[in-house]
């Protein structure tokens, strides 16, 4: 893919250089057309010639046409730059370096069942390497669906929407080149579109405009036909000015609701108009679409509408052209009243409107994750019993060319699966690798393998536990909790999958090896399917009494005759019975007894 995006590269520089000529030439042609311009009108203004201010009027005219197709061409200068830049993007992404794209790490919670373990979220993360979502609502759904359960009928109308936008990049890459210049960086800024005060239309408001409208055609008229002085046209303007000035608060009330939001709303709207104007075929995508047209309301209408008038109360924001707008039309208010009346009418269907939008923004990500690794596959959910099975599974974030795959599959009623091996041999990334990819499958993406079956479960981790400062605990007593929890939940529904990384770490050898036996027992007991990755050879060795509940596999390691340690981070069946802790200790210049 990384060669695709270069070729697309190339493609687009030629556009650029194309279209930077053609601003030089826009730029140079509405200079001369104004200078000629000033030239004709002040001959024509001296000698008093028809002739000459025709031609003035004319190089007045083919000044403004160049200065529209000078500004039409800087958009799309502008939206190809975007492109290239979202392409190049993509290639750091492949090739594992930064996403512009927000990296989730306000989703970041070390309670949550699996996503702290899992590096969800946060810098270098699944959901980074993922996201390409611009807008918070767009990163919202994405993290909800690697985050949150969902029943499978749900996963598998997601996964054919998934597979359906794979399938039109073209039309996914110019939704997002619309929406990026907005992205956001931080969560913590504002970054939501939505309305969320309703501001109610003031009462006897129409009736002072129909008033004041009406006393100064009527004022108009009675000079016009009476030869009246001018100065009775003082009266409507008295009138108008006491109006703005009642009305002020409620015309800075809604300009502030409004500052800021145009250009959201007009990017929100191209998303959703070629969405709508877009045939689909999958439920998920047409029954996305149905939310934007529910209550005889049609979303792309109303953001339209309230667009324009966002734009015509701009005309009003210079001093003088204010003033006179104002004190003759009553122009903000006019305007702040049928936007109060829009909000009456919307403001509590905007966040559906643009929750649409990122869905779809979340849609596209799992999308261009497909089409950006197409040896990749699709899940397969089954709906009877407990099932996991796996063929060359890796993980995600290790380059493609240092990833080592590796095959796994739940034997039936082998309710413990237990993996030992020495430090740095891979079973903590192998424990990582089988969440990440059933994560992925539940959002509805492919995973990083040949093939994966599973059934519906829930998956819960016990891998990073640590001490916390300010909740004043230690790590074990952390650790407790987080066996509490994990036991609590299997005692009230074993369909979960476990997998758990050196239980007890955070007490002495003796206490950690009872408290991990008799933790395994009480797996066994409850039949929660669970995966151990442990030093602690005395649970492999639990196999003898529980051989057709616990299953042995571990990761093996050489060590050369320079006493170099090679990996091969192959996951193979049984006990392993090499390990390095002291080989590393006298590394560091540290001599170990091995008699003791």
């Amino acid at each position: 893919m990384i060669s695709y995006y270069k070729e697309r590269i190339k493609e687009i520089n030629i556009l650029i250089a194309e279209l930077q000529r053609k601003d030089n030439i826009f730029n140079t042609f509405r200079l001369i057309s104004f200078i000629l311009f000033l030239v004709v009108l002040s001959i024509s203004l001296g000698n008093g010639k028809v002739t000459g201010f025709v031609i003035s009027g004319i190089l007045l005219l083919v000044f403004v046409r160049i200065v529209f197709m000078h500004s039409n061409n800087q958009a799309m200068l502008d939206k190809v730059l975007t492109r290239k830049k979202i392409l190049e993007n993509e290639i750091d992404c492949l090739k594992m370096k930064s996403n512009t794209y927000y990296s989730g790490n306000s989703f970041h919670t070390p309670d949550h069942d699996f996503s702290f373990d899992m590096d969800l979220f946060g810098k270098n993360s699944i959901f980074q390497y993922i996201n390409r979502s611009a807008t918070g609502v767009g990163n919202k759904a994405l993290a909800g669906w690697l985050s949150d359960e969902y029943p499978p009928d749900e996963i598998l109308k997601r996964q054919q929407a998934v597979k359906e936008l794979a399938r039109n990049k073209e039309w996914c890459e110019d939704l997002r080149v619309e929406l990026f210049k907005s992205h956001i960086e931080d969560f913590k800024k504002e970054h939501l579109p939505e309305i969320s005060k309703t501001i109610s239309p003031k009462k006897n408001l129409k009736l002072w405009i129909n008033i004041s409208y009406g006393l100064m055609l009527l004022t108009i008229l009675t000079i016009a036909l009476f030869s009246v002085s001018s100065i009775l046209l003082l009266i409507p303007l008295f009138l108008n000015s006491l109006l703005n000035f009642r009305f002020g608060k409620f015309i800075k009330t809604i300009r502030a609701q409004l500052e800021g939001r145009e250009n959201t709303l007009r990017d929100y709207n191209k998303v959703l108009t070629a969405y709508e104007e877009k045939e689909f075929q999958s439920d998920y995508l047409q029954n996305l679409r149905k939310e934007l047209s529910q209550d005889n309301m049609n979303a792309t209408l109303a953001i339209a509408r309230l667009q324009n008038l966002s734009q015509k109360l701009d005309y009003s924001l210079g001093m003088l052209t204010g003033l006179v707008l104002n004190i003759f039309l009553l122009w903000d208010i006019v305007l702040c009243r049928k936007v109060s009346i829009w909000f009456e009418n919307f403001a509590e269907k905007t966040s559906k409107w643009f929750m649409v939008v990122g869905q779809l923004e979340a849609l596209i990500s799992l999308a261009n994750l497909q089409n950006n690794h197409p040896d990749w596959s699709y899940p397969e959910f089954q709906k009877d019993g407990f099932n996991l099975e796996g063929k060359n599974l890796g993980h995600p974030l290790i380059p493609e060319s240092e990833r080592v795959c590796n095959d796994f599959s739940l034997e039936k009623e082998s309710w413990i699966n237990i993996i030992t091996g020495s430090n740095m041999a891979g079973k903590s990334t192998f424990l990582r690798t089988v969440g990440v990819n059933i994560i992925l499958a539940k959002a509805g993406a492919v995973v990083c393998a040949e093939k994966l079956v599973l059934s519906h479960f829930r998956i819960m981790t016990y891998l990073t536990i640590t001490d916390s400062i300010t909740e004043n605990t230690s790590t074990f007593y952390r650790e407790i909790l987080r066996l509490r929890k994990i036991l609590e939940t299997a005692r009230k529904d074993n369909n979960i999958l476990l997998l758990l990384d050196e239980m007890l770490r955070g007490t002495n050898s003796a206490d950690k090896s009872r408290g991990s036996i008799a933790i395994v027992r009480e797996l066994i007991h409850l039949k929660v399917p669970s995966i151990v990755a442990t030093h602690n050879l005395e649970l492999a060795e639990m196999q003898k009494d529980f051989p057709n509940h616990i299953t042995n596999y571990f990761f093996d390691i050489s060590i050369e005759n320079d006493s170099t340690m090679k990996f091969d981070y192959k996951l193979k069946p049984g006990i392993c019975k090499t390990f390095n802790a002291s080989l590393l200790l006298k590394k560091i210049g540290i001599d170990v007894d091995e008699k003791n």
